[in-house]
């Protein structure tokens, strides 16, 4: 089992990659809490180029990409610490006392959540200037 088969729809990275991409050293971009589900949107820099381009990605030489991670009913919040680089490894699994348990470890920045659901809020693809760039959490 993967972080993927806990996602409600997956089928956007699944067009993107033929794996689902690791969430080890990436890089968390942003953190967003909203009132309505109550939702939680982690905005992460994956490491891994993806292997899937559309027509669009290809002409644009995409070689990186960003992913949104939406958490949908939080039960449970921590955060622990912030920075202006904030690289992480993610942890996603089946949850004791919620549903799914997300876990963000990095050396300045510790996020815990449980929540309801998990969802994919959106990709977006980019060229990154030295895409063999190692995020070290």
């Amino acid at each position: 089992m993967t972080w993927l088969d806990l996602v409600e729809n997956p089928e956007a990275v699944k067009g993107v990659f033929d794996v689902a991409p690791s969430l080890k050293n990436v890089e968390v971009i942003s953190v967003h809490l909203d009132r309505d589900g109550p939702t939680l949107v982690v905005e992460v820099a994956l490491n891994e180029k993806p292997n899937k381009l559309s027509f669009r990605w290809e002409r644009n030489d995409v070689n990186a990409v960003n992913l949104k991670l939406q958490l949908l009913g939080v039960e449970s919040l921590k955060l622990d610490g912030w920075a202006s680089e904030n690289p992480v490894a993610i942890g996603i699994h089946p949850g004791n006392s919620t549903k799914i348990a997300v876990h963000i470890t990095g050396l300045t920045t510790q996020l815990s959540c449980g929540c309801g659901s998990l969802r994919i809020g959106g990709l977006a693809g980019y060229h990154r200037e030295s895409p063999s760039h190692e995020l070290q959490p």
